[in-house]
């Protein structure tokens, strides 16, 4: 097994491919095109980078391509043209992005993490629910192959008489939702006693939300990141995030009801597709970031808190889609091609 890397972070892929044990070949690739400038010489970057490609994957000689769906992808994706090497595609979101687009054509399969939005996205190509490849604490987690409960609460300062809320925005959008939820805060004052909070808020600069909470008699645990937020996920009874396909594939192994406040500039505003998905099928509830306000975040939380059955029965909605064998789905669905080659 090859991993092909590119980008700015390829070295770094490169180190923890290579302590994994897999053999890495760096390609060349090329970004989308900004400004009449980058518009008239992308054909000719993005010939080179697959020609490139070309002579590395004849090199390499391999049974099956998989692409994940990056644009760093596409090169050696269209590089397959003429080459008797099946490809097999992941799309991670309910909305197919632009690498998967452009090689769809060339495609045998598509292993997808959630339904379609447009399911005439897939234009006749195989596609299957292999879910999302997550790490595999995260799993293990979700199959409670981990600390109790009571250890984890205590990690972060929670009792076990209170609903915990569990927030976080990404590492691309936490300002918005940071600010939404502490605007939010003042408002749930006579519910306080019901309520804590864990809260990734993606920044270290945090007394201002600190305060907020304290200010609301709410207790909360505000840090800027946790590396094992399968922790998070297993003391959360309600989560409030962006929808990236990563998150939700996580959350929907822990079947936790979920607000969902999509980041408005993704590219394709995928992640509003996924969050209409999923609330067209009963598994989470969307609030658009452009029409969110403290007091719309406010009722929903006290509807949750009122009407814990209509919540619960979303979050089980969304384990119904969760696939903790998804790495085990998606080398199934490589096997399948190559030998059906």
């Amino acid at each position: 097994m090859t991993l092909l890397v590119s980008g700015q972070h390829a070295e770094e892929q490169r180190k923890i491919a290579e302590q994994e044990g897999l053999a890495v070949e760096k390609i060349p690739t090329v970004r989308l095109p900004e400004g009449v400038g980058g518009k008239l010489f992308f054909p000719f970057r993005l010939l080179h980078c697959i020609v490139a490609s070309r002579s590395i994957l004849k090199r390499l000689n391999p049974d099956v391509l998989l692409g994940m769906g990056s644009f760093a992808a596409v090169p050696p994706c269209l590089a397959l043209y003429g080459m008797k090497v099946p490809l097999v595609l992941h799309e991670g979101n309910a909305w197919m992005g632009k690498a998967n687009r452009l090689a769809l054509r060339r495609a045998s399969a598509i292993g997808l993490s959630m339904p379609l939005a447009r399911p005439e996205q897939a234009k006749g190509c195989r596609a299957v629910q292999v879910g999302m490849p997550l790490r595999q604490a995260i799993v293990d987690a979700a199959n409670g192959v981990h600390r109790p409960l009571e250890e984890c609460r205590a990690l972060y300062g929670l009792t076990a008489d209170r609903k915990t809320v569990l927030v976080f925005g990404g590492s691309q959008g936490a300002r918005s939702v940071n600010e939404l939820v502490m605007a939010n805060l003042p408002l749930l004052k006579d519910v306080s006693g019901r309520l804590q909070f864990i809260h990734l808020t993606g920044t270290d600069d945090n007394q201002a939300l600190i305060q907020a909470y304290a200010d609301a008699g709410i207790p909360a645990c505000v840090k800027r990141l946790d590396p094992d937020i399968e922790q998070c996920y297993l003391c959360a009874d309600l989560v409030i995030c962006r929808s990236g396909a990563s998150s939700i594939c996580e959350l929907a192994l822990f079947g936790k009801p979920l607000i969902l406040i999509p980041l408005p500039w993704a590219a394709d505003d995928h992640q509003t597709a996924n969050a209409k998905t999923l609330e067209a099928i009963g598994a989470a509830c969307h609030l658009a970031q452009k029409t969110a306000t403290p007091e719309k975040l406010a009722a929903l939380i006290r509807q949750w808190l009122d009407n814990p059955a209509e919540w619960d029965a979303r979050g089980q909605a969304l384990k119904a889609i969760a696939q903790p064998d998804a790495t085990a789905k998606l080398c199934a669905l490589l096997e399948e091609q190559t030998l059906s080659d």
